[in-house]
Order: C-alpha cells, then sequence, then structure tokens
C-alpha cells in the first residue's frame, strides 16, 4: 500500500456519516488533486500529502463542503423525537415524581445538546427538521396529557404555557446556533 493509499484510507474513515456514493467521489477527487498537484511538482506525493493535513482535517473540510447522509440525518431526528417524548413527564403532570423530573429535565437538557451538535455539525436544516419533530412530538404529547384531564389528573396552566414556549424554541435552537454557512446541505 503507498502512502496515497494510506492517506485515503484515513480520510475515508473519518467521512464516517456521508452517503457511500459522495464518499466514493470525494476520495476519487483528493486522489486526483494529489497526483496532479504531485506531477506539477516533480512528482513527491509525501510531501503533498503533508501539506494536505491530518487525514481528519481533509474529511472535516469536505464534509462542511458536501454534507452527511441520509443515514445520519434520519439518526438525528429519530434521537431528537424519543427524546422529546422522555421530556413530557416533567412539562405535563403538575406534581410528578422525583425521578420522573429528573429523567424528564436530562432529556430536555440532551435534545437541547443534540439540537445543538445537529445544527453545528451536520447543517442547519437537519437541526431545524429535527427540531420541528421534536416539537411535533411535544405537543402531541400535551394534546394526549390534556385528553388525559378526563381522568382526573391535573394540570398547571402556568406550566402548560412554559411547556409551549419551550417547545417553541426546541423546534429553532439548533438552527439558530449553527454557523450561518451550513445552511445548504448536500442531498445523499
Amino acid at each position: 500500500m503507498t502512502e496515497l493509499d494510506r492517506y485515503l484510507s484515513q480520510v475515508s474513515r473519518h467521512l464516517a456519516g456521508m452517503s457511500a456514493k459522495v464518499r466514493r467521489d470525494v476520495l476519487q477527487e483528493l486522489r486526483s488533486n494529489i497526483e496532479a498537484q504531485a506531477m506539477e511538482e516533480g512528482g513527491n506525493i509525501d510531501s503533498i500529502i503533508q501539506r494536505m493535513g491530518s487525514p481528519r482535517e481533509a474529511a472535516y473540510s469536505y464534509k462542511q463542503l458536501y454534507g452527511y447522509g441520509l443515514g445520519v440525518k434520519v439518526l438525528s431526528m429519530i434521537g431528537a423525537a424519543v427524546l422529546a417524548f422522555l421530556s413530557l413527564p416533567f412539562t405535563l403532570i403538575a406534581a410528578p415524581a422525583l425521578g420522573t423530573v429528573w429523567l424528564s429535565n436530562a432529556a430536555l437538557v440532551i435534545l437541547i445538546l443534540l439540537l445543538v451538535g445537529v445544527g453545528v455539525r451536520i447543517g442547519r436544516k437537519t437541526s431545524l427538521t429535527a427540531g420541528i419533530g421534536a416539537a411535533a412530538v411535544r405537543f402531541v404529547g400535551l394534546g394526549a396529557g390534556y385528553a388525559l384531564m378526563a381522568t382526573g389528573l391535573s394540570y398547571d396552566p402556568v406550566a402548560s404555557v412554559a411547556f409551549a414556549v419551550t417547545t417553541v424554541a426546541i423546534a429553532i435552537v439548533g438552527y439558530v446556533v449553527s454557523p450561518r454557512g451550513r445552511t445548504q446541505e448536500a442531498s445523499p
């Protein structure tokens, strides 16, 4: 295995999360660029590779350029929906058990961190979509909670307003904090 092949293999590992087609195209483009530069500069591929930076840095720049694959985006959205569901007991029930409060608070904090991370690493559109999905799960849960009021469960109106405000904020948090340049995400 040549030095170029080793370098491209390491870059490929760091491109995890991108669609297979985009990953192949990136590696082919990178190989072509390195080989063309080497021909222009006398054939020293090793020095070109050193100037390219670490495989991780090269992969990161391509991820910023082309985005992540559909699988990563869908998993982000599913994770946001699950965390939104787990955050429901704290916001719906007026007097929850202590364990429920901690679970829902933790789920809410993790949900916000997930959406911020998705916005920064994957892109604004994916974060906004995951946030809207999470908000929908929470509002459906609120509706189900109000439907349960017929069973004698009591709800605090102030908590319901706080719930609504928090849920709307969740929908947009990742979009707002993500870098402005990441609105255009490559399709898988």
